[in-house]
């Protein structure tokens, strides 16, 4: 009889995002319960408070790379990691790097959302002009006026845009990061890009789409993991305060 696996999350979680993906990679089956309760996350997440966790081997592990880690050991094959100690060590650097620096962006767009003072006031002219063609093709509004919060969502777009050229850069002619077998640098960037793709993002998915490289990247990795799959998540409402 198979180990059951239970992966636990909210429904808008790039990390639960990245363990799917690396359960998929190694072709596992597993569960998902999802919930946005805080008395759900207190009981599935008791020691950090934090999501993902997932229940293997009699076990509740917290922490996306932590739990990637207890899924190599427990089901070795297909790796996750190179058996090679140089290539692995860089596809742990550049998963932690794509960890980080989506966090960073993902934490400072949630943060831009949110009215300031001074939110009365019109944008900058100097500053539309920079931002009118991405303005508006993101609002799909000709001639557009965005509001103060839509200004600061887009400088955030408009940096996070210069990260998705560096994974061009990275990626070059390969199918994978790294390698030519997915890994979990993989796990981490695909499902960063999944988020920004599908989410709440405004014009996050345009940043995708008009980099064909990565685009096409998405799609391949989306073949390989069908649980995780595409999943559309304009509609699900961000949390209704800044992060800590």
């Amino acid at each position: 009889m198979s180990e059951r696996l239970v992966l636990y999350s909210q429904r808008l979680n790039p990390f639960t995002q990245k363990v799917a993906i690396g359960l998929d990679i190694k072709g596992l089956a597993y569960e998902r319960e999802v919930s946005e309760a805080p008395e759900d996350l207190r009981r599935w997440s008791p020691v950090t408070g934090q999501l993902p966790v997932l229940s293997i081997a009699g076990r509740r592990v917290a922490d996306s790379t932590k739990i990637l880690r207890a899924v190599e050991e427990h089901y070795p094959q297909p790796p996750l990691w190179s058996s090679d100690p140089k290539t692995a060590a860089a596809q742990d650097q550049l998963m932690h790097w794509a960890d980080a620096s989506f966090l960073f962006y993902w934490d400072r767009w949630r943060a831009a959302r949110y009215p300031r003072p001074g939110d009365g006031q019109p944008p900058s002219p100097s500053l539309l002009a920079q931002l009118r063609r991405r303005i508006e093709r993101s609002l799909s509004r000709p001639d557009a006026q965005p509001t103060p919060v839509e200004v600061r969502e887009l400088q955030v777009l408009d940096e996070l845009a210069k990260r998705l050229d560096d994974l061009v850069g990275m990626l070059g002619q390969r199918p994978f990061f790294l390698s030519d077998a997915p890994s979990v640098a993989d796990a981490s960037i695909v499902g960063m890009l999944r988020i920004i793709r599908n989410g709440p993002m405004m014009g996050g998915e345009e940043l995708v789409v008009r980099r064909p490289t990565l685009e096409a990247y998405v799609q391949r990795m989306a073949a390989i993991s069908p649980h995780s799959g595409m999943p559309d998540l304009r509609d699900i409402p961000v949390e209704a305060r800044p992060p800590s």
